[in-house]
């Protein structure tokens, strides 16, 4: 620990030397200066009366400055910082080519927090800039002046005894182990952490390891003290890292930088599903009055060598209709129906005729204002197909009906479906129901979806009399500060694995509210009630033009999902309008998910009576 002498701003290396950026507010509001150190904890002046300047060659108020990161470029020292103007910080970019003199370059209004461009790395021609106090995103450029900023947070806050601790971004730096992250957490209690994460080179934004536990943490006498980073750096193999301890003192740390292997360090792999390019592989067909504005959201079964989508449709009308289509390769059709072969008969699915129609409907979805039968799954369970799906008379409460046929009836597109019947009580809306393709200890067992939770019923058998509903035993909740923080639902019914039942679900987080994305988890083969693995990030997401131009932007839903040869087939809504699909070999999603997150083995929440 050294007395210091200046205010310190920033600290970076090279081969040679360790350079402490810092200003004295008592001398001069304009200038800053650099002091030098070859073991990195005794520093002496190396450069004094250095100015940032703007365009017109006026001085920066450095006395307005904090946080300097520094970057070596392809174009010479890039430095990051925030300055203020009134109360308001604004991340900024100046350029140096030599260290005695920055012209302020650019002004990042839209980033008002500590970031880091990643040294001497480009990402498909572009800066990458890491950035955030409370949670830490990644933005692009190809020019240091305008920048596209990732919604989704790589790192969120985390939960601690005193509640919520938030991630703080230090410094960035490539090393042998991929592009390399610092970051302090600070918790509830005032006490931080150093921490880090290792991204893939190929892909700034896809996390590979992350520090269980922190490198290191503030001394408890530290608590009395305010503690701010300064920054990181690798010298000499050495990782040092500097803190700002109140007006007198600044802390040097020696860590070892860790190997991503050691024990303290979870994998992340990436874990995703391919989108098709084909995609979207179903659209609206205009002459077919049925469905001529939207087709999407499939329920998916492979029987004998096909595989079969019946998809929600919605034509001229406004009504939700069921449409069918065959392929045996998923994802070219040589069989679509011309006409619906599901359509809504009963009052629970009917639009009242007397009702005046408006246009508005309170709990419409995909656009769909007149009701319908929407959302469908399919499962088959022995000789019986059964599908589960959305009634909605346009103007009540959405629930759960349920239907079947005969598997031979099905093969041969005779549509004699039973009496559909409602399963889920009234007055409540509940969707997103499936059931498992087997009985497990001797019950059939039945997923659906009550705001915010996924819930989950043993259910005897599945011949409903229409006055005895699900009850939602046990629940699988949102994660509060992942990305599924908002809600979560039932996608495909689950796959049996050999890791245990595989269920793809749709999810939302509060922080990208708008946009639903696609995650994965493998629930226990003998108790489904038990979540084993949980995807740490989306497997899929809403990105692509055909999943944001349509009825709803940002949507990504799925609703059915076969294994054909070991290849994982996913099939979803795209912007509630058009059907696509997306894949991978099931082994290696198996191994991925199991290695993203490490086994939970709890019960899910039991529902009291």
């Amino acid at each position: 620990m050294e007395k210091k002498s200046v205010q310190p701003l920033g600290v970076i290396s090279d081969h040679n030397s360790v350079y402490l950026f810092g200003y004295d507010p008592f001398t001069d509001l304009y200038k800053f200066q650099i002091d030098s150190s070859q073991d990195g904890s005794v520093f002496q002046r190396y450069l004094s009366d250095i100015r940032i300047e703007d365009k017109n060659r006026r001085p920066v108020t450095i006395a307005n400055c904090r946080n300097f990161r520094l970057s070596r470029t392809k174009n010479g020292l890039v430095l990051s910082y925030l300055y203020r103007v009134g109360n308001r910080w604004s991340l900024t970019i100046a350029k140096s080519a030599d260290l005695t003199r920055f012209r302020k370059f650019s002004v990042i209004s839209t980033i008002r927090e500590t970031g880091s461009i990643v040294p001497e790395y480009l990402h498909q021609n572009s800066y990458v800039l890491y950035f955030g106090e409370k949670s830490i995103h990644v933005a692009y450029s190809s020019d240091l002046k305008t920048w596209e900023k990732d919604t989704e947070p790589l790192i969120r806050p985390k939960k601690d005894y005193f509640g919520l601790s938030y991630p703080h971004l230090i410094q960035t730096m490539v090393t042998e182990y991929g592009i390399t992250v610092f970051f302090s957490l600070i918790q509830g209690s005032g006490q931080q952490s150093l921490n880090v994460i290792y991204l893939d080179k190929n892909n700034p934004k896809k996390i590979i390891y992350e520090t269980k536990d922190a490198l290191w943490e503030t001394p408890k006498e530290w608590l009395n003290k305010t503690i701010s980073p300064v920054g990181v750096i690798n010298y000499r193999g050495q990782l040092l890292s500097y803190w700002n301890l109140g007006e007198e003192d600044l802390a040097v740390i020696s860590h070892v930088l860790p190997h991503p292997k050691h024990s303290s360090f979870t994998a992340f792999p990436q874990l995703l599903l391919k989108k098709l390019r084909e995609n979207p592989i179903l659209k609206p067909i205009e002459e077919h009055d049925w469905e001529s504005r939207a087709t999407f959201n499939p329920a998916a079964l492979y029987d004998q060598n096909k595989i079969h989508l019946v998809y929600r449709a919605i034509g001229d009308d406004d009504v939700s209709v069921l449409g069918h289509a065959e392929s045996r390769d998923g994802i070219h059709f040589d069989y679509r129906s011309t006409e619906p072969i599901y359509t809504p008969n009963e009052p629970f699915e009917c639009s009242n005729p007397y009702r005046p129609k408006t246009g508005h409907s309170p709990f419409a979805s995909g656009g769909g204002c007149y009701g319908g039968c929407e959302d469908p799954r399919l499962t088959r369970i022995e000789d019986k197909v059964y599908m589960t799906y959305v009634a909605y008379n346009g103007y009540s409460h959405p629930r759960v009906a349920i239907t079947s046929t005969k598997i031979e009836d099905f093969r041969s597109r005779r549509w004699n479906w039973k009496k559909p019947v409602l399963i889920s009580p009234p007055n409540v809306v509940d969707k997103n129901a499936c059931l498992f393709p087997e009985k497990i200890n001797g019950k059939y067992v039945m997923l659906h979806r009550i705001f915010p939770n996924i819930l989950i019923d043993f259910l005897d058998d599945l011949d409903f009399d229409g006055k005895t509903y699900l009850k939602g035993e046990y629940m699988i909740k949102p994660r509060s500060n992942g990305w599924d923080s908002r809600k979560v639902g039932a996608g495909a019914p689950p796959i049996r694995t050999k890791l245990g039942w595989l269920l793809l679900y749709h999810a939302v987080g509060e922080q990208d509210a708008g946009r639903y994305k696609m995650g994965a988890m493998i629930l226990d083969i003998k108790d489904p009630t038990h979540v084993l693995y949980r995807s740490h990030k989306p497997i899929l997401e809403p990105q692509e033009w055909y999943e944001n131009e349509g009825h709803k932007a940002g949507v990504a839903y799925p609703c059915g999902a076969v294994v054909v040869r070991n290849q994982l087939l996913a099939y979803y809504g795209g912007a509630d309008k058009v059907i696509c699909a997306a894949g991978t070999p099931l082994d290696t999603f198996l191994t991925e998910l199991k290695r993203s997150h490490t086994p939970e083995l709890t019960t899910v929440s039991h529902i009291s009576n």
